[in-house]
């Protein structure tokens, strides 16, 4: 059954999903939908995902919204690569994972992007509040070294390559340079990132 991915290039959300299916083999027919045109506002976008947002899959008539679901989701297609867990204790790691990301540093990444790239470039509004990006510079300065920790002695954030390396790895690849923070002085998360970023479809996704 052909899984379908509404789309955006530009979406680190929609990219985390081509990276893990790359990584799975799971070919996904990409239908673009770009919402700063209003492509995902139509009433049968909004019938599949009333955040109308990217991402959202669709296979024989399921939809499935917000990427960690669509993570685990895919990764429940391929049990034999346990990318989401072999077993409850793995699975609820993984989980724990997940949630403390899109709750603490992913909520302070999204709060850049609104204050830096989109108020400013998509809705020609004023962005850049300082006390806006104080306060999510700080929440990352408390967040980051959790992370860092973690992956002390680990090739992944489990340990073994996981989907929780798939939620948070690609929201480095431009954000640090975009939304001005520094993950040069988190050594262990370089490493992660160098081993990532050495698979060979990652830069292509």
């Amino acid at each position: 059954m052909t899984i379908t991915l509404y789309d955006m290039q530009d979406s680190p959300h929609a990219r985390k999903v081509r990276l893990l299916a790359a990584e799975l083999g799971i070919p996904l027919q990409k239908i673009e939908r770009d919402p700063r045109k209003g492509e995902t506002r139509s009433p049968d976008y909004l019938a599949m995902n009333p955040n109308g947002r990217v991402p959202t899959l669709k296979e024989d008539g399921f939809c499935l919204w917000e990427s960690p679901a669509i993570l685990k989701y895919l990764a429940a297609k391929r049990p034999e690569r346990a990318l989401g867990g072999g077993d409850a204790r793995s699975q609820g790691l993984i989980d724990q994972w997940l949630f403390w990301w899109a709750c603490g540093p992913e909520a302070a990444i999204d709060a850049l992007a609104w204050e830096l790239l989109i108020k400013p470039k998509v809705f020609n509004q004023p962005g850049n509040d300082p006390g806006i990006v104080a306060d999510a510079h700080a929440r990352l300065n408390r967040f980051l070294p959790v992370l860092d920790q973690q992956l002390e002695g680990r090739d992944y954030i489990v340990g073994p390559l996981s989907i929780a390396d798939f939620a948070i790895g690609p929201r480095f690849d431009r954000a640090p340079e975009l939304l001005k923070f520094d993950v040069a002085p988190y050594e262990n998360i370089g490493a992660w990132l160098t081993r990532l970023r050495a698979k060979p479809y990652w830069s292509t996704a």
